[in-house]
């Protein structure tokens, strides 16, 4: 078998192709070996900064965070200054988060100085800015601190901005328990501001989203209630303000159930209390409502009304120098604060006003009611409680002609606006008898006792009802008698005759035996002294009426 023959021996051409390209590819491997490295050599040295330049890197930024720092605790200008210039000041920080937070710290580190005022501008653009993005459950409870801010600073209008920026923001986030509290405060304010009518939409509101609250809502909403019926009572809708405290106080009975803000819960729940007539609870309410609200000036409505509140407790235990002191402490609290027309003045100098006429001051209740009376052009309650007040007290001065002028423009004002209100209506009439009688009109204080009588008889039964009751048919039947005019003197005393006892019935018989007598009727009269216990004993003439001074029930 035939060997295969070896391979042809290569040319010399192809040896010196096969040199060339291996020379070519040791060349390429060469190249890219250095392009490599140098690339990696740069890189590195992009990444990696010279110690040179890192140190005065490092000195420029601190130089320029000491600039920033001295400018933040210098002063509050410069801290407002770097505020108002924040885009360029705080530009170093990249991450536009932290910058918007870094920007709200120093708003708060601004406030916290004292320097709200100086704080507004840039509060208001983050807050808009966080609102804008949607951010509320953030931004609304900072809008409620800058708002409790300015109410520090009695600062009521604008706070009240920031008050409807929080509410907006709690709304949409259904955050209830906030929203409550905003939406009371921001009633608190339309009552200091005289909008009562927008306070009690609010309270309205609150009361409202107070059913969100889950087993917390009973005691929120008792507190509600009760503010309710302190605003209804301001403005003279008496009988709706008894059924707000009295719905109120059956939420919440026990004051150990209040929740949310103490100071608040206490001092309404008091209101509620002293409605009912447990005066002791509302006492120690109102003590506890005072006690937690020193530093919350956003309370000073509901302080003035626990101070007011602890006067009508002291006045009603007899105890009216500790009832002043409230009053004045009230007067200097709200001085400064509360504008001059505001609705608190008229109803505190009518207080007091009541107060100096239970202490026979009457120059001082004077002066109060006339103050009082200056002030109430908005509130008609007012204006007749403090008319009724200045006739009392010209009254007991003995000037029954300045008294009678007064009760007049009184009992004017209740027939105009408050003519279901019996008892009040009722006790001006037998004043302004009395005041009659004092200026030598029997005629005036004939139909000023009728019209005593009258309102009296309609109205459900009371002590005050019956006492004012039993001393306008007295004075009615002595008047009667003082113009001879017998037989009607005698059914005056006929009529009142069922409600008295012990010396003031035996009274009533011995006047009503003079009347029988003078009508020639022998057997009544007999009968009359036999009553009253003297029965052999004639009177030349009915004695005159009793000088009374009954308590008013003024609030």
């Amino acid at each position: 078998m035939q060997a295969s023959s070896p391979l042809p021996p290569l040319s010399p051409r192809t040896k010196w192709l096969i040199a060339l390209c291996l020379c070519v590819l040791v060349m390429l491997l060469e190249f890219l070996t250095y392009h490599m490295a140098y690339r990696i050599g740069y890189d590195e040295g992009m990444l990696t900064t010279p110690p040179v330049v890192v140190q005065k890197s490092d000195e420029k930024a601190m130089q320029n965070l000491s600039r920033f720092m001295a400018d933040v605790f210098a002063s509050r200008e410069s801290l407002a200054g770097i505020l108002d210039n924040r885009e360029e000041r705080l530009a170093w920080i990249r991450d536009p988060e932290l910058r918007t937070e870094t920007a709200w710290g120093l708003t708060r580190e601004l406030i916290s100085r004292g320097g709200v005022v100086l704080a507004l501008p840039a509060a208001r653009e983050l807050i808009d800015a966080g609102y804008a993005a949607g951010h509320y459950r953030v931004w609304a409870p900072r809008a409620d601190a800058v708002a409790k801010a300015l109410l520090a600073e009695h600062q009521y209008t604008s706070a009240y901005d920031y008050l409807k920026t929080a509410e907006e923001g709690y709304e949409k986030e259904g955050m209830a328990e906030p929203l409550v509290r905003t939406l009371q405060t921001m009633s608190s304010i339309d009552q200091m501001l005289n909008r009562n009518e927008q306070a009690n939409m609010l309270l309205q509101r609150a009361v409202d989203a107070a059913a969100h609250l889950g087993p917390d809502a009973l005691p929120v909403r008792s507190r509600l209630l009760a503010a309710q019926g302190r605003l209804a009572r301001t403005t003279g809708r008496i009988p709706e303000s008894r059924e707000y405290f009295k719905k109120a106080l059956a939420l919440c009975p026990q004051p150990d159930k209040t929740t949310g803000d103490l100071a608040l819960a206490s001092i309404s729940m008091g209101e509620a209390m002293l409605e009912a007539g447990r005066k002791d609870e509302a006492r120690e309410l109102f003590l506890k409502g005072l006690s937690g609200s020193e530093n919350a000036s956003y309370l000073l409505n509901d302080c003035l009304n626990a101070l007011r509140g602890l006067a009508r407790i002291s006045t009603e235990q007899g105890n009216y120098e500790e009832a002043l002191a409230y009053l004045y402490q009230a007067e200097g609290a709200a001085r400064g604060v509360l504008p001059a027309d505001h609705a608190f003045w008229a109803g505190l100098y009518d207080q007091r006003g009541w107060v100096n006429i239970l202490r026979k001051a009457s120059p001082e209740a004077r002066a109060d009611f006339l103050k009082a009376i200056a002030n109430s052009s908005a509130s008609p309650v007012i204006s007749a409680q403090s008319r009724e007040g200045l006739g009392k007290a010209w009254l007991d001065a003995g000037e029954g002609g300045k008294a009678r002028e007064n009760l007049e423009k009184a009992l004017q004002l209740r027939k105009s606006h408050f003519a279901s209100d019996l008892l009040s209506l009722g006790r001006v009439y037998y004043s302004l008898g009395l005041a009659s009688d004092m200026a030598g009109d029997r005629e005036g204080a004939l139909i000023a006792y009728a019209g005593a009588v009258d309102s009296l008889l309609k109205c459900v039964e009371g002590a005050e009802r019956r006492d004012l009751l039993v001393q306008s048919y007295l004075c009615k039947a002595y008047a009667l008698c003082d113009g001879e005019q017998w037989k009607e003197a005698a059914e005056a005393f006929e009529a009142v005759l069922p409600m008295l006892e012990g010396e003031q019935r035996s009274e009533n018989y011995k006047q009503l035996g003079r009347c029988y007598d003078e009508l020639g009727m022998k057997e009544k009269a007999d009968d009359c002294w036999k009553e009253s216990g003297f029965p052999r004993v004639r009177m030349a003439s009915p004695g005159r009426r009793p000088s009374v001074n009954s308590r008013s029930s003024r609030r």
